[in-house]
């Protein structure tokens, strides 16, 4: 369960990133994305996403320590790249691939955090209070 959240994750989050790039690229952006203000937000829903992003790999890496976790992250980067970037045709649906994908970002961070929380870290071994070498005489 904890892989195929984690896939899901950095799937959306590729997809995301991946429409993000295209609307800042794009010589003309649709409307509420338009100039200086619209910039500013585009700025905003970005930083958002990223946080979003960063939040959920943490929960990603404590929930499964494996090097499969690189793995897993790296190909839903790419596949929801590559997805997003087939579906690209204009600067309007980029911008609303960007906001589906931080949809889907936020519920599924949602999601892990609240029912699904990494373990809690193991208690530390008590201390000897004895030493365990015998002393010399």
């Amino acid at each position: 369960m904890v892989m195929m959240l984690g896939f899901l994750i950095s799937f959306a989050a590729g997809w995301s990133v991946t429409a993000a790039d295209a609307l800042f690229r794009a010589e003309e952006r649709p409307g509420i994305f338009r100039g200086t203000p619209g910039m500013i937000l585009l700025l905003t829903v970005a930083g958002v996403g990223g946080l979003t992003i960063a939040g959920a790999v943490i929960w990603f890496l404590q929930s499964m320590i494996s090097a499969a976790v690189m793995v897993i992250l790296a190909g839903g980067m790419v596949l929801g790249g590559a997805a997003s970037k087939k579906l690209h045709v204009t600067a309007a649906g980029d911008a609303n691939r960007m906001m589906l994908g931080l949809a889907a970002l936020v519920a599924l961070y949602g999601l892990v955090w609240t029912y699904l929380p990494p373990p809690p870290p193991a208690a530390p071994a008590p201390t000897a209070t004895t030493p365990t070498v015998p002393t010399s005489k």
